[in-house]
């Protein structure tokens, strides 16, 4: 599991809501995605599919590698957890789906949240989306930024 800040995560909605936003895509609220969920709001987390898969089995869990997998991928699509790459490009899943930036050490793989920055008193991303769609005509889904850096000196020495 990545490390990141231990705080707890921006949950836009409850059980009611995400068995809502689910049904608006024609999906269930199944187990696996219940278990998935459950998971991930205890706390802010960046997780792997296979980290998740293995802190799941060791609850008791009874769910397939796949099958974490599959409803990671619909859980980010419907927009109830947030995908990026990770240091070395893997696939990472945020359980704070709210707007947010990271910062990825590529020598530790520690993962910070960022706030968005504000122009013009818009986040960052809205502003990038409308300065872009502005200037080109394009229809712009949602901006990613990525950002590396290096981790606090004494966090890369594992002090």
């Amino acid at each position: 599991m990545v490390r990141s800040e231990n705080r707890q995560p921006a949950r836009p909605w409850g059980q009611t809501e995400v068995r809502e936003v689910l049904r608006t895509r024609g999906l269930r609220y199944s187990r696996p995605r219940r278990v998935i969920l459950g998971y991930l709001s205890e706390q802010d987390r960046h997780v792997s599919a296979e980290s998740l898969y293995l802190a799941l089995k060791q609850r008791g869990e009874d769910l397939s590698l796949s099958t974490v997998y599959l409803n990671l991928s619909v859980l980010a699509q419907a927009g109830l957890v947030r995908e990026f790459s990770g240091a070395n490009g893997e696939a990472l899943y945020d359980s704070n789906p709210t707007e947010h930036y990271h910062v990825i050490c590529p020598e530790t793989g520690e993962v910070r949240d960022v706030t968005p920055p504000t122009i013009e008193g818009q986040p960052l991303g809205r502003f990038l989306r409308d300065y872009v769609e502005r200037e080109t005509g394009w229809e712009i889904d949602e901006p990613h930024v990525s950002l590396t850096g290096r981790a606090p000196r004494d966090r890369r020495r594992g002090d």
